[in-house]
């Protein structure tokens, strides 16, 4: 029987990915990326015209007519952002051929080639592995995919290398030392190349990568529809793993929403295998009577343990990062990962059984039992400072701020319940609220007090998670239109009552200071969540500025009467050019201190003159588009060596943007 049902129209909400790319970057012949966002009609906001005032409530004049309202619904309505699948979008089907061509690539001009100077790799990709990548990418692309050239066994070994050195840059959950291409899956060795070309820092390489990333997805499914047993083999989840790094923050629509919805799978092939729960792994201590036929086996089993483990809490990491990237749910859980964390970097990275063996037994243990799990570091938190000699303590504080990120998200999660449930009268929840988000605080202050030379990527993430207690990343999304016009002026009721409290002021001071970290990141490496989390606090503080100028506009107070107990200021005082420039992108000291508690001084961000300036020029938060200019500075700065048209999709379409945004009408 057939049905035909005339579906109504509805206003679908967008979310990140609805600021990508809609064309395949692939393109045979294309150079340069031109990405047109649709944001020439972005919903004008025009904060200069407080005629209009809801008689209703009076303390949000100013702010619901941000612009006219219908024609702002009107925009979004026509804008480009949604990714609706056509019947002639299909696999392979934006990409014309393979675009790489060895002979006209630099490989000294590549800022990551040589990768490390410290990482050796002895094993080398053959003639023979060579063919069998070229056999699965013919076999994988069919007729669809033209492969004009194919880079040699040479070129593919420079690939696969800086793939893995990629990899062990970050958690290092790909050994290197064991590593054989001769015994390697074929399907890991593409997802390696790709991961290599994506790296290279070059554009035609990068294009390679893209196409490569495809095919090992492809390669992956028909693999497991041919045999189910593969689900349980390490080569083939680390291979599903990396195609899914590599897609999820591509910067083109379609395979970043078929990375998000394929991390599933590897979810439940992980859990089903038990790879989350401590019973899956057994411990395997070296003996300095072993033979060197019962050290070779013991390391090698070893070796494989230790990868699911990392692969486990990569995937933890993975997930928690695209949580709040993509706005949804985790689709792992805290609760459920008994692991033991990752054994010390300088023992897993040891080249040979025989230095394992002597970096296992220098380690200093501490007494039993020891609880060096996810699970037993969130049951309490002060177990962190008591880790074992043996255990990885900067990937361990990395996984344990990754728990933390997990319960800040079920605490916006309960916030956004309790505030619409409870209203302003129910002084219990308003007390529960701010008693869970002072104890989330109080955790990551002390996370980021035990090491406080955490490499910038985490420390980044630290200042992104305390600034989203204090700020809803939803509500500072809907005031761009997000859920239709009525949502829309819902939001900028709760966010002007936001921008007058001290929470504000926290929020944007944490919001600097992930753009600080952002700033020290070190180059070519903020490409993934990381630079998501740069535009989000952005655009937090622009969100602040165009509130406060609003505010401005309509000689409001900047502060409730009844902010808090360390007092307020007006907004002449905020924004007299005199008052104390508060750098929110600079180190801490009693103004910034005083400007948080007692709303003194004068919020700005540090424009940079050159590359090598660190000093930069002051601008006024309310200064709207110098905001995003800096947020714009900080993507572009960490690719010193690049043209402005050959930076990776994501940071074109960030880019994008925020220089539309900075651009609307203050």
């Amino acid at each position: 029987m057939e049905h035909d049902f005339d579906l109504p129209s509805v206003q679908v909400p967008y979310d990140l990915l609805d600021f990508m790319n809609q064309t395949d970057y692939l393109i045979e012949n294309i150079d340069t990326l031109d990405f047109d966002l649709g944001l020439e009609d972005f919903p004008v906001f025009d904060v200069s015209d407080p005629k209009e005032v809801s008689a209703a409530d009076p303390g949000v004049a100013g702010v619901e007519n941000l612009g006219t309202n219908k024609s702002r619904f009107e925009v979004f309505k026509r804008t480009p952002w949604f990714w609706n699948p056509s019947s002639n979008q299909s696999t392979f089907s934006d990409h014309v051929q393979i675009p790489l061509d060895e002979h006209g690539v630099n490989v000294a001009s590549s800022p990551h080639w040589p990768y490390s100077v410290e990482l050796y790799i002895q094993d080398k990709l053959d003639q023979q592995a060579r063919d069998r990548i070229f056999q699965l990418v013919t076999r994988t692309v069919g007729s669809k995919v033209s492969i004009p050239s194919f880079p040699s066994a040479h070129f593919l070994d420079i690939l696969v290398k800086n793939g893995i050195a990629k990899k062990i840059e970050t958690d290092a959950w790909i050994h290197p030392h064991t590593f054989c291409a001769r015994t390697t899956r074929t399907e890991l060795l593409v997802a390696l190349a790709a991961a290599g070309c994506v790296c290279f820092g070059i554009m035609s390489v990068g294009k390679t990568g893209g196409v490569l990333q495809e095919i090992t997805r492809v390669a992956l499914n028909n693999l497991v529809e041919s045999d189910n047993s593969v689900l349980r083999d390490l080569q083939y989840l680390q291979a599903y793993m990396i195609w899914i790094d590599i897609g999820i923050f591509c910067g083109r629509k379609r395979p970043m929403e078929i990375a998000e919805s394929d991390l599933q799978p590897l979810c439940t092939a992980l859990r089903k295998a038990g790879a989350f729960n401590v019973s899956f792994y057994t411990r395997i201590t070296p003996s300095a009577s072993d033979s060197d036929e019962v050290l070779e086996q013991k390391w090698r089993n070893w070796v494989k343990q230790e990868s699911y483990k990392r692969l486990v809490y990569h995937l933890f990491q993975h997930d928690m990062n695209v949580t709040w990237a993509m706005n949804r749910n985790p689709i792992t859980s805290y609760s459920e990962l008994s692991v033991p964390l990752p054994a010390a970097r300088e023992i897993w990275l040891a080249p040979s059984p025989s230095a394992w063996r002597a970096a296992h037994l220098a380690a200093i243990r501490g007494p039993g039992p020891i609880h060096n799990s996810l699970r037993d570091l969130l049951t309490k938190p002060d177990r962190i400072n008591l880790l074992p000699g043996d255990a990885d303590q900067t990937l361990s504080l990395s996984v344990f701020v990754a728990g933390i990120a997990a319960l800040v998200w079920d605490h916006r999660k309960q916030v956004s319940i309790t505030e619409d449930a409870a209203g302003d009268d129910d002084p219990k929840a308003h007390l529960w609220i701010q008693s869970r988000r002072q104890d989330l605080y109080q955790m990551l202050q002390n996370a980021q007090s035990i090491n406080p030379s955490l490499p910038a990527v985490q420390a980044l993430f630290s200042e992104f998670l305390m600034m989203n207690l204090h700020v809803s990343l939803e509500d500072v999304q809907r005031f761009a239109g997000k859920f239709g016009e009525d949502e829309a002026q819902r939001s900028h009721v709760g966010l002007d009552r936001w921008s007058k409290q001290r929470q504000a002021r926290t929020a944007i001071w944490h919001a600097g200071q992930v753009l600080r970290a952002a700033r020290n990141v070190p180059p070519y490496q903020l490409r993934g969540f990381d630079s998501i989390a740069t535009y989000y606090a952005t655009l937090t503080i622009w969100v602040f500025g165009v509130l406060h100028c609003s505010a401005r506009k309509r000689n409001h107070p900047l502060s409730d009467s009844n902010d808090d107990a360390f007092g307020t200021c007006s907004a002449t005082q905020m924004l007299d050019g005199a008052a104390c420039p508060i750098h929110l992108d600079g180190p801490s000291s009693q103004d910034t201190i005083a400007f948080v508690a007692c709303n003194r001084g004068r919020a700005t961000l540090r424009l940079l003159d050159h590359p090598l300036d660190v000093i930069g020029t002051s601008h006024d938060i309310m200064d709207l588009p110098r905001v995003m200019d800096v947020g714009i500075q900080v993507l572009e700065g960490n690719y010193p060596d690049s043209s402005k048209d050959d930076l990776p999709p994501l940071i074109l379409s960030l880019r994008k943007l925020m220089q539309d945004l900075g651009n609307l009408p203050s």
